[in-house]
């Protein structure tokens, strides 16, 4: 599934369609579209004013306060083409062109994802918690999330009401980085730890973005390339493979029903 560094890369792909007015929208399937406070033929001639995101959600600012949010689901790509591109891939459910000779698309085989057509965008997102590279989080912020919380830290960190945009890729990531096991209790790790943490989700997530995000299979940036992410991790999905600081191998385990990968000497 993209995480927040995908989403991310394709935001900041897609910055050159901002000024551009939509023409027309193309809809292939109608059950994309999961919400409508609007008909989509109502954006037709407006503005893109902005492109932002929020926590795994993409956000198309349109002129008269309308937005198009976009969440690409475990298989999903949202990427931008010249006009006269022909489509022969499978699975293309949507396609806006826009009056600058480009048109973007959106493909996803297992339709997790999908698209919202939202006028009230602080109501869609009244739930999402804390944006992980803001300076509001931080060592004490966090703090406060784990305090007497009896709950695996992987899984907190999963939780999108606390912490938005972070998957089980980055959660493995930074657990490691940080030397924190993924099924220790929340509550238990000391402020040192809690420190670690919070730096070493921020890294993994900035190197993530340089590195235009992770691609083990569906996931391409605004441009429809692969990232390069899956080139730089240490331990997730290398389950049996040696720690790269240590040399002990690699374990995964079931946490909250999510696969977890970590070194059991590393990580206390």
């Amino acid at each position: 599934m993209p995480e927040l560094p995908e989403v991310e890369t394709v935001r900041r792909s897609l910055q050159t369609i901002i000024g551009a007015k939509i023409k027309t929208i193309e809809i292939n399937r109608a059950d994309i579209i999961r919400k409508s406070d609007y008909q989509p033929e109502v954006l037709g001639g407006k503005q893109i004013t902005a492109i932002k995101r929020r926590g795994k959600f993409l956000i198309l600012k349109i002129e008269t306060e309308l937005n198009l949010i976009v969440h690409m689901g475990m298989s999903g790509r949202f990427y931008m083409l010249n006009e006269d591109n022909l489509l022969t891939e499978k699975h293309i459910h949507i396609i806006i062109h826009l009056d600058n000779a480009s048109k973007l698309i959106y493909q996803d085989a297992r339709r997790f994802g999908g698209i919202w057509l939202i006028k009230n965008i602080d109501e869609f997102f009244s739930c999402m918690g804390i944006e992980p590279l803001s300076e509001q989080f931080n060592a004490g912020c966090l703090g406060e999330m784990v305090k007497n919380r009896k709950i695996a830290i992987k899984s907190l960190l999963l939780n999108q009401n606390l912490v938005c945009g972070i998957g089980n890729i980055y959660a493995d990531e930074a657990l490691f980085q940080a030397g924190i096991r993924p099924d220790r209790p929340a509550g238990s790790l000391t402020t040192q730890e809690i420190e670690c943490l919070c730096l070493a989700i921020k890294d993994v997530l900035k190197t993530s973005i340089e590195q235009r995000g992770t691609t083990f299979r569906d996931y391409r940036d605004g441009f429809n390339r692969v990232g390069n992410f899956q080139n730089h991790l240490k331990v997730y999905g290398k389950v049996n493979e040696k720690c790269p600081v240590c040399g002990a191998i690699l374990k995964r385990d079931k946490i909250g029903g999510r696969s977890s990968h970590y070194c059991e000497k590393c990580q206390k």
